[in-house]
């Protein structure tokens, strides 16, 4: 596999439309459906946005997933991971520890001293990643995600 990330561009909209709409993605991040119009206007809003940076995650040519970061300007210089998701058939190859941790080291190198996200604690499989690059579970809270279902959640954190 040659992994690599990748800037999200306007064209990647159709991907980002495909991969937020497939019901395993869905059902694992506890979204809604959305529209290809939501994905063009949110790359737009993104791309003028310094605090965030979102990249498609390619196994060679075929875009296979996303990550997402934010608080990029934040004074406390810790990096929040948005989002990282994967195709399931790409799923528990080392892909998304790859990809973490390669966004952990840029985030580094740029003088962040930390790392946060959220998952839900039933996302067994996303935590053992997080854990893998280092995360520890620094908060327990019960949220309601997109789709309306109420979810227990974990802030996992990372201090470089």
């Amino acid at each position: 596999m040659d992994i690599k990330l990748q800037n999200v561009r306007e064209e990647d909209a159709e991907f980002l439309y495909r991969f937020m709409n497939d019901k395993d993605i869905l059902d694992a991040l506890d979204e809604i459906p959305t529209q290809f119009s939501d994905w063009v206007d949110a790359i737009s809003a993104w791309n003028c946005d310094p605090d965030e940076e979102d990249y498609i995650i390619f196994d060679e040519n075929t875009p296979i997933g996303w990550l997402g970061i934010n608080g990029l300007l934040s004074e406390d210089k810790v990096a929040c991971i948005k989002m990282i998701g994967l195709f399931p058939q790409y799923q528990n190859k080392g892909i998304g520890t790859y990809a973490l941790k390669q966004t952990l080291e840029m985030l580094r190198s740029r003088g962040f001293t930390a790392a946060a996200l959220y998952t839900n604690q039933s996302n067994r499989r996303a935590q053992s990643c997080y854990m893998k690059c280092g995360f520890k579970i620094t908060e327990k809270f019960a949220g309601k995600m997109a789709n309306g279902n109420p979810a227990e959640r974990y802030k996992m954190e990372l201090v470089f």
